[in-house]
Parts: C-alpha cells; sequence; structure tokens
C-alpha cells in the first residue's frame, strides 16, 4: 500500500472510481437516469479540470496497492471560515473497503491539513442516506455539526449531514 499525491495523469483513474462508487453508494439517493448516464462523464471532466488547473488550496491524495487505484481523497484547505479545510471527496474501490484504506486516506488528509492549515478544524458533508459512511467517521470521533439540503448536480435536493473535528490533529489522533 502507498499513498501519494495525484498527477494529473490519474485523473481519469480517479474519475472512474469516483463515479463508480457514486453509482454503488447514492443508488436510489440521487436521480437513476444521473447515474446511469451522466455521472460518468462529468466526473471525467472535473478531475481533468482539477488535477490541470488544482486551487491553491486544493490536496488530492490516491491510494495504490500493487498499481492500482484503491482510493483517494481530496480536500480543501481553509475552504470555511466557520469549519476549516474541506474533505471534499473520500472514495474506497469496492472491493477493497474492509481493508482499512479509507482510515488510511483520512490520517493522510488530516497530515496534509495539519501541515498546511493547522489553525483551522476539518469537516466533511455526507449524505443522510449514506448510514455506512456516518457510523464510519463517527467510529472517528467526528462531531456532529447540523443538517442541510444540498442541490445535487442531477437537480435533486437531498438532505446532508456536517461531521467535523476541531482540528486536523484530532482527526489525525482519533485514525490512529
Amino acid at each position: 500500500m502507498f499513498v501519494r499525491e495525484a498527477e494529473f495523469q490519474d485523473y481519469s483513474k480517479i474519475a472512474k472510481l469516483h463515479a463508480t462508487s457514486w453509482q454503488q453508494v447514492y443508488q436510489g439517493l440521487l436521480d437513476d437516469d444521473y447515474l446511469k448516464n451522466r455521472v460518468q462523464d462529468e466526473h471525467l471532466a472535473m478531475w481533468q479540470t482539477r488535477l490541470t488547473h488544482p486551487s491553491l488550496n486544493q490536496g488530492v491524495l490516491v491510494l495504490e496497492d500493487d498499481g492500482v487505484l484503491c482510493g483517494f481523497v481530496c480536500l480543501y484547505g481553509n475552504h470555511s471560515f466557520d469549519q476549516g479545510t474541506m474533505i471534499d471527496n473520500l472514495h474506497v474501490n469496492e472491493s477493497q473497503r474492509g481493508k482499512g484504506y479509507g482510515k488510511t486516506l483520512l490520517a493522510e488528509a488530516a497530515t496534509w491539513a495539519q501541515k498546511h492549515f493547522s489553525d483551522s478544524g476539518i469537516y466533511l458533508e455526507v449524505l443522510e442516506g449514506n448510514t455506512p459512511a456516518k457510523a464510519f467517521y463517527l467510529s472517528l470521533a467526528a462531531q456532529d455539526d447540523g443538517d442541510f439540503i444540498w442541490k445535487a448536480p442531477c437537480g435533486s435536493q437531498v438532505p446532508c449531514h456536517t461531521y467535523c473535528w476541531e482540528s486536523p490533529k484530532a482527526l489525525l489522533d482519533a485514525t490512529t
């Protein structure tokens, strides 16, 4: 297992994993037609842009095992004045789940945030219906930071939940 910063040539693999993960996990939570017919192309364009012209506060880390992309995390340092650094994406290939890769990626994300934005908190947003993800974050001492409605790319209004840690160090401590 090896974690490294993403490079431009990773964009298609990241996009495929991201879209496939949405298709598997968000079935019944997002519009079926969107998941079946549009999510692949939208994610491909998004990741090509993110890795061609990254924001100055963007970090993207990939986890590989024997040269295979098993997961990735994308975060934006100091994204919110109130909440701090946002973990925008965390996805692990379905066949690789249960091996601790999500926890490893969160630890690496916390390390990245601690290095670059140590004075702010760290948070993420989860679809209300994504029960396994919510349980995972709560197992890592995430604090409940409230509900909101997300206007998804498919046009749906989706209930979501925000979880936070007071600092990158707090998340890092929870992953060890």
